[in-house]
C-alpha cells in the first residue's frame, strides 16, 4: 500500500490543526502498524529457503517431476506467500507452478509440477520467484531465488539391428566376412598346410593324429574403433529445413553410437557445433566402449547447438591427427560437397576408413555418390526415418560402413 505514508502525513496535519487526541492516536496506530508490517515482511522473506529437486536427465518423451520445497526457518509465520516458477521457454507446454500458500513457523511446504521432455536440449530451470506481505496489505516484498538448475533431454535413439563395420586392424572383436586378417583368439578348425603358412599356426596335435601337417584356421575379424563426425555448421544446411535436418543428423549420430556400444565396441564423437553450457566449438570425445561412455556421448549430443563455426572439410584434417590407423570415420553431414569428399579422401590415404552419410534430401545424389566413389569413399543418403527403416547390413569389399538406404541410382531404395 504505497499511499499509506501520504495518508498518515495527512492525518498528522489534520491532528495538528484540529488538536484532536483521537486523530493523534490514529496516526500513532497507523504509523506503528506500517513500520511493523515493513519489518515483518522483509524479515519473513529473508528466512525462507527454497530447494528444488528433480531428475535432471531424461530421455525424449519422458517427464521430469519437479518438487519445490519452501522452508520457513524462523519462529514467525508467513501469512501468505506466492510462489511462481515458469518452465523453460522451449518447454512452454509444461504448466510450471503458480501457487499461494501460508507457511507456519518451522514448516516446510512442497509444490510439484512436471516438465515434459518433448524436445532435445539443455534447459535452465528456475529461478523461483517469491512474493509475500502482511495481513493488512500495508507491505509487500519480492525476491528471486538463487538456485538455477538444468534439465538435459537426450536425443532420440533409434535401435539398429545390425551394421557391417570393418577396419584395417589385424586384431578385432567381431567376425568379418573379409579374409584379410585373422583373429588368433577365434579358432574355427584346422586345414592342410600350404606353402607360406607360418609355423606358429601349425596345430601339432592334429598333425600327429592325421599324419599330415595341419594349420589352425581362425575367423577373420576386424576392430570397430569408430569416430562419428557430426557436421553442425549452420551455413551448410539449407535454410528452409535447417532445424529438422540438423536434428535428424543428431538422431542418426545417437543411434549409430548406441549400436556400436551394444556391440561392445569403442566409439567416439566429434562435432563442429557449440556445446551449450561450456560454449566449446569443434569438440572431440575419444573412442571408448561401455554404457557409461554412451551416456556421455548422448549428453553432449543433447547439449550441442547448430552454429556458424569451422566447416567440416576445414576441421577434419586436424581433428583426426591422433586417430590410430584403421579407425572408422563416419561423417554425418547435410550435403556431400566436393570439399567434404576430398577431405574424406585425404583420410583414406592416411590409413583411416571414412564414410559419408548425407541427411538432407538430394535430387541429384547420384552425382555426389559417383564423386565420392571415384575418391574411394562410400556415400549414402539417409534423409529420414523411412530410409533408415530400410537400412540393412551390406558387405562392401573392404568397406567402412554400410548404409543401404540408397539404391544404386542414388535415390532412396
Amino acid at each position: 500500500m504505497s499511499d499509506l505514508p501520504i495518508l498518515i502525513l495527512l492525518f498528522l496535519v489534520v491532528a495538528v490543526l484540529l488538536r484532536q487526541d483521537f486523530v493523534f492516536y490514529l496516526v500513532y496506530v497507523l504509523t506503528g502498524t506500517y513500520l511493523f508490517s515493513q519489518w515483518w515482511t522483509g524479515r519473513n522473506l529473508r528466512h525462507l529457503r527454497v530447494h528444488r529437486r528433480f531428475t535432471d536427465h531424461v530421455f525424449l518423451g519422458e517427464t521430469a517431476d519437479v518438487e519445490i520445497e519452501i522452508e520457513n526457518t524462523s519462529w514467525w509465520p508467513v501469512p501468505w506467500l506466492r510462489c511462481d516458477e515458469a518452465p523453460p521457454g522451449d518447454l512452454i507446454t509444461g504448466g510450471g507452478v503458480s501457487a499461494v500458500v501460508s507457511v507456519r513457523p518451522k514448516e516446510r511446504v512442497r509444490l510439484h509440477y512436471e516438465l515434459p521432455g518433448w524436445r532435445r536440449g539443455y534447459y535452465s530451470v528456475g529461478p523461483t520467484r517469491l512474493a509475500t506481505g502482511d495481513l493488512f496489505g500495508f507491505a509487500e516484498a519480492r525476491a528471486s531465488g538463487d538456485q538455477v538448475d538444468h534439465l538435459t533431454v537426450y536425443p532420440r535413439v533409434i535401435p539398429l539391428a545390425q551394421a557391417a563395420l570393418t577396419s584395417r586392424s589385424p586384431q578385432g572383436t567381431i567376425k568379418s566376412t573379409q579374409h584379410v586378417f585373422a583373429d588368433p583368439t577365434r579358432p574355427v578348425g584346422v586345414r592342410n598346410y600350404q606353402p607360406g603358412d607360418p609355423l606358429h599356426s601349425v596345430d601339432w596335435k592334429s598333425s600327429a593324429r592325421t599324419g599330415r601337417l595341419q594349420v589352425k584356421k581362425y575367423e577373420p575379424a576386424v576392430s570397430l574403433g569408430s569416430v562419428i563426425f557430426l557436421n553442425l555448421h549452420a551455413p551448410t544446411y539449407s535454410r528452409p529445413i535447417r532445424h529438422n535436418a540438423s536434428e535428424w543428423a543428431i538422431v542418426l549420430a545417437a543411434s549409430l553410437a548406441n549400436y556400436l556400444v551394444d556391440q561392445r565396441q569403442a566409439v567416439g564423437l566429434a562435432c563442429n557445433g557449440i556445446d551449450a553450457p561450456t560454449e566449446t566449438a569443434c569438440w572431440y570425445i575419444a573412442p571408448r566402449p561401455g554404457r557409461t561412455h554412451l551416456m556421455k556421448l548422448l549428453e553432449w549430443l543433447a547439449r550441442v547447438q547448430l552454429a556458424e563455426t569451422t566447416p567440416l572439410a576445414d576441421w577434419l584434417p586436424t581433428a583426426v591427427q591422433d586417430l590410430p590407423w584403421g579407425t572408422t570415420v563416419v561423417a554425418i553431414t547435410p550435403t556431400g560437397d566436393e570439399a567434404t569428399c576430398r577431405a574424406l579422401h585425404h583420410l583414406l590415404r592416411s590409413g583411416l576408413n571414412p564414410a559419408l552419410v548425407v541427411v538432407e534430401p538430394h535430387a541429384q545424389f547420384g552425382v555426389v555418390q559417383e564423386r565420392a566413389r571415384r575418391l574411394g569413399v562410400p556415400a549414402h543418403l539417409i534423409p529420414d526415418e523411412h530410409a533408415l527403416a530400410r537400412w540393412r547390413a551390406t558387405q562392401i569389399g573392404a568397406s567402412i560402413v554400410a548404409w543401404p538406404g540408397v539404391s544404386a541410382g542414388g535415390s532412396p531404395a
